[in-house]
């Protein structure tokens, strides 16, 4: 997004003397009764309102954040997330509100960024209009979501969500460059940003725990309005509750295990037996109300259960099907969970009828490979597409619309022995997959053109698994019984660093992003669980326990 002066205009903010005045507790009229001279775009002392809007707000003409108003699931998500709030807004959130930090998550998820860049940007909003699109002034010039006075834009730019979340983040980028915001405190950044009166700058830290709440529930249900990723499958899983905890699960002889952060970015519980099918395969997925649900597929049985609520406690296993070899699971754009599933016969799959509801009966998707290892990856316009890959065949299949059909299976390539997917900053899908010369990959050059296979030089016969890191670079994860080793893109959209040792040999290997956007590795072997994680944004722990070595997994 153009910023026409915005680096010139900071850079002189950030040395000029004093800082931006804020009030607490007066009412609108006294806010506006009898304002000092309007301020200069050099006067920081006036770069925000200087009254904090409150759970009640003023009583002032806000404007729409959607257009389209507030939808049926901003409502839902309000209810949701009121008792988990611990700040002013707690009990207060509505649809309106929601709908306004939906737009903004959703500015943060184009540009690129992580959620902790969204969860800055929400403290921010919480603190300087109460989550409201002020329409009129309430001091000076101050307007919108933000309380950006008229250097900053226009009154109908800083009224769109859009531009006034692009505009504080690169205000953001600016007085932290290098992605540094990363490294410093939620309520920090948002005060070295808007520079309220020093004695009220801990007013963003107040807020700092209930933005991450709400920025992770919109960042991992439908209501971002961004397409929604799979977490990969595998013996190891992990997804990240609405709180933004990450849950893992990793499957062994004795069924399947549990362990989960007992805070957010955190430390893990120890793990926790939970039943289930014996030396499973697991995939995991988000309901669109944020509830996250688990599938264990063995050679007798498919199970599921599933949280009773966002970031609850956890249901009894249900039957889900019978047995088979492989699976993955994955969300339709409008936030029903999608499952398919290998077996001798070949590729079924299974939906869910509403968001967050009942079930339909497994149907076969012909001509997909018997006994095919399975992933999944969403396109930019939020069709998902899925790859099976059997010792001998490479298939594809895709949806023909959002939430729509699926494709004929198209031959992928030849076999091999596993598969990843992941996607660019720009939204194409890149597919990795290993066989007994290395690993290889193939990406989109356009919405529905492929390159050719690229030997990246990898270990042979390798589990695989993505992530992305903050700067949206894919990073892809390989383990085999002897080593494990990992590649990265070197910038957005590029082509892949070498291969770099990431540790010892192992059985199966897989990765989440914790709320802050930091990558954890999850490891198995025959002696437990280990995880390895970013301490920085460059920068890894060794491996460990994961809180006790958890499940022995062949």
């Amino acid at each position: 997004m153009a910023r026409p002066g915005l680096n010139r205009l900071f850079s002189r903010l950030a040395v000029l003397a004093g800082i931006w005045a804020l009030v607490i507790g007066m009412t609108a009229s006294v806010a506006i009764a009898k304002p000092p001279p309007v301020p200069r775009p050099g006067d920081d002392r006036y770069g925000v309102s200087r009254y904090f809007a409150g759970p009640e707000g003023f009583n002032i003409p806000t404007a729409p954040c959607d257009q389209a108003g507030p939808s049926a699931g901003d409502g839902i998500m309000a209810d949701q997330l009121n008792p988990q709030l611990n700040a002013t807004l707690a009990g207060h959130l509505d649809a309106y509100r929601m709908s306004c930090a939906r737009m903004v998550v959703r500015a943060v998820k184009d540009r690129g960024l992580n959620p902790r860049a969204a969860e800055i940007a929400i403290a921010t909003i919480i603190v300087e209009s109460g989550m409201r699109n002020y329409a009129e002034a309430v001091d000076y010039t101050s307007i919108g979501l933000f309380q950006q006075q008229n250097w900053w834009g226009s009154r109908e730019q800083r009224l769109d969500p859009f531009y006034a979340t692009n505009a504080f983040l690169n205000a953001m980028e600016d007085q932290f460059p290098g992605g540094s915001w990363n490294n410093e405190a939620i309520g920090d950044v948002c005060w070295q940003v808007q520079r309220p009166r020093e004695d009220l700058r801990g007013k963003y830290a107040v807020e700092a725990g209930d933005a991450v709440i709400i920025a992770n529930a919109l960042w991992s249900g439908t209501g971002s309005g961004g397409p929604k990723h799979p977490y990969a499958s595998g013996q190891v899983v992990s997804g990240r509750s609405a709180d933004g905890r990450l849950e893992a699960f990793a499957a062994g002889a004795d069924g399947v295990f549990h362990s989960w952060q007992t805070e957010v970015n955190g430390a893990w519980s120890p793990w926790q037996s939970v039943g289930g099918p014996r030396n499973a395969e697991l995939a995991v997925a988000s309901n669109a109300d944020g509830r996250l649900e688990v599938f264990a597929l063995s050679d007798t049985t498919l199970d599921h259960m599933w949280q009773t609520g966002p970031s609850a406690g956890w249901s009894s296993w249900a039957n889900f099907g019978t047995g088979g070899h492989r699976l993955a699971a994955g969300n339709n754009a409008d936030g029903r969970i999608e499952v398919f599933a290998s077996n001798t016969n070949g590729v079924f799959h299974k939906w869910q009828t509403a968001p967050s509801g009942a079930w339909d009966q497994w149907q076969e998707v012909r001509g997909g490979p018997a006994n095919a290892r399975l992933a999944m990856e969403t396109a930019p316009d939020g069709r998902l597409e899925v790859f099976a890959l059997s010792d001998l065949v490479f298939r594809h299949l895709y949806q023909t619309g959002v939430n729509g059909g699926w494709s004929a299976w198209e031959d992928f390539g030849t076999g091999g022995h596993d598969v990843a997917t992941s996607y660019n900053q720009d939204g194409r899908l890149e597919v990795f997959a290993s066989n007994p010369n290395g690993v290889f990959h193939r990406w989109q050059t356009g919405p529905s053109s492929w390159s050719e296979w690229t030997d990246t030089s990898g270990i042979a016969n390798a589990a695989l698994s993505t992530s992305r890191t903050v700067d949206g670079r894919v990073e892809v994860f390989a383990i085999n019984a002897d080593t494990a080793s990992h590649t990265w893109q070197t910038a957005p959209n590029a082509a892949f660093s070498a291969w770099e040792n990431f540790g010892t040999g192992g059985t199966d290997i897989n990765t989440a992003n914790n709320a802050d956007g930091r990558i954890e590795v999850f490891g198995t072997s025959s002696a437990g669980v280990y995880h390895r994680w970013q301490t920085g944004f460059a920068t890894w722990s060794q491996w460990a326990w994961l809180n006790g070595p958890g499940p022995a997994v062949e």
